[in-house]
């Protein structure tokens, strides 16, 4: 659930990562999670396609965990630290990440079909 929780929030956080307080993502972070990204085949069935995603993201917060833990600690104020950290890697991969367009793109129609399927509480 974590995990589809950031994956939406990495990719839809390109848009508001200006309201973050201007805040700059870790650099080593941003840099694993573009590489990874860069290597996902974009051919690939939709199941495949997203085990590779999630698996960028995982292995980039688990490699890099003492640059994501340093960043919630300079931003203790925020409630929602994890949206905090994927408004800032969106934000960095849509400038940086020649891959990511292409990975947003192909997820997003993906994302806003699930949230009209899933029941209103």
């Amino acid at each position: 659930m974590c995990r589809l929780f950031l994956t939406t929030v990495l990719l839809l956080g390109f848009s508001a990562a200006s309201r973050a307080q201007q805040a700059v993502p870790p650099a080593h972070l941003a840099d694993a999670l573009c590489s990874c990204m860069g290597s996902i085949d974009p051919q690939s069935d939709d199941r495949s396609f997203d085990l590779a995603v999630r698996h960028c993201l995982s292995t980039a917060m688990m490699t890099h965990s003492g640059e994501v833990i340093e960043l919630m600690r300079r931003y203790p104020s925020q409630d929602r630290q994890l949206y905090l950290l994927g408004l800032l890697l969106g934000g960095a991969l849509d400038r940086s990440c020649p891959d990511y367009p292409l990975i947003r793109e192909r997820l997003l129609p993906r994302f806003s079909s699930e949230k009209r399927a899933s029941p209103s509480i």
